[in-house]
């Protein structure tokens, strides 16, 4: 019988360490073949993915986002090279994840170089574990995103607005490791560097006031941001989306959630329960609101009901871009918040540990890979090197 290089490399680390050792890999099982060990899913075919080595939650604070005027919206041909990518990227990741000799990681750099994207994968020195990343090459600013294959919660953490809304990708990250989170997702462009307005509905004091611009992605839907929203939202009914904004803030007024649907009250939404559970680690309760608790809207009236992404989860077969959300699907929660909220000092009683902390409360299932048992990041992973495509 012939044996995979890798796996052969894999037996025999595994008995440089004993029967009874503890490699530090995610644990899969090889169902076709349980006689022999299965290679892991960031030892085998992922590593013909090119890597990089980086601090994530510094790597996302170094990105670049331009305000020069060069965005340019998706075309009608590059939508559908996008979503192929994405089609070709997570049936990879979950075919390395059964079997680490399987994943066709090459076929994904094609698939993404036709989108004009470049595909990599990410080793974060903060927490030691592999991540997916994927960037625009072209000169139209297309949103960032990392993917964590091993996940162990169905939750989209998404970042459109740096860094207009300063922070937030920093946030974004921290919460994203810290919770084993699915994705994470963040603008490219600055939200004010297109001239052209938005035909989505909705009205803005930001960048000069009356309409959104076509390089919001919160507020526009021919994007990279808004595909892989839709994406993950069409294919995951059981996925969740956590959206990062900024606002000035208040004594009185520090947070703001709402669940992008156009009701003014409703009890039983996400969006009540998030800002509930907010309280519970805040110095004062008062000034964190839900859009959805009370009759009105809170004191800066933030309650996200022309965001595209809380649009479309609440209501697939509507008009995103047009029409506002009158069905609710408990799956999308949109955060304002002032600059304490994002920061790591938690000296004044606030800082984003209290987000990511009402967050798990809002959201604690925690049933992806080996979640059950383990519903950390887990152990640190080997930095293995690089294999050619054939």
């Amino acid at each position: 019988m012939r044996v995979p290089l890798l796996k052969l490399l894999a037996l025999a680390l595994s008995g440089a360490m004993g029967c009874n050792a503890v490699e530090d890999h995610d644990s899969t099982v090889n169902t076709a073949n349980t006689a022999s060990a299965a290679t892991y899913w960031h030892a085998g075919n992922f590593r013909m993915l090119p890597s990089m080595t980086h601090d994530l939650v510094s790597f996302v604070s170094w990105l670049d986002h331009p305000s020069a005027g060069g965005y340019g919206k998706v075309s009608s041909t590059r939508a559908p090279n996008f979503t192929a990518f994405l089609d070709m990227l997570f049936t990879a990741t979950k075919d390395s994840i059964a079997d680490g000799d399987t994943g066709d990681w090459c076929g994904v750099q094609d698939f993404a170089a036709s989108a004009g994207y470049a595909v990599r994968r990410f080793y974060d020195l903060g927490t030691g574990r592999w991540f997916v990343y994927a960037y625009d090459t072209t000169q139209y600013g297309q949103a960032y995103f990392f993917i964590n294959p091993f996940a162990k919660r169905n939750i989209v953490v998404e970042v459109p607005h740096e860094p207009y809304d300063e922070s937030t990708a920093v946030q974004g990250a921290r919460i994203f490791t810290s919770l084993a989170a699915r994705a994470l997702l963040i603008n490219k462009e600055h939200r004010c560097s297109d001239p052209d307005t938005s035909l989505c509905s909705g009205t803005s004091t930001a960048c000069g006031g009356g309409g959104f611009r076509e390089s919001d992605v919160a507020h526009h839907t021919q994007n990279t941001f808004h595909l892989l929203h839709t994406w993950l939202s069409d294919h995951d009914p059981t996925a969740r989306f956590f959206q990062l904004h900024g606002m000035s803030g208040a004594r009185n007024d520090m947070a703001e959630v709402a669940d992008s649907t156009a009701f003014d009250v409703n009890c039983s939404s996400v969006s009540v329960t998030f800002a509930n559970n907010l309280t519970k680690y805040v110095p004062t309760p008062t000034s964190v609101y839900s859009c959805q608790q009370f009759s009105g809207d809170p004191p800066s009236a933030f309650c996200a009901e022309t965001n595209v992404q809380g649009r479309y989860t609440n209501n697939p077969t509507g008009d995103a871009c047009m029409t506002s959300a009158w069905s609710y699907s408990g799956r999308f929660l949109a955060l304002e918040q002032a600059p304490s909220l994002r920061d790591e000092d938690d000296v004044d009683g606030w800082y984003w540990g209290d987000v990511r902390d009402a967050l798990r409360d809002t959201w604690p299932d925690c049933n992806m890979n080996n979640g059950a048992t383990d519903c950390t990041l887990g152990a640190v992973q080997t930095q293995y090197s690089d294999l050619a495509c054939p």
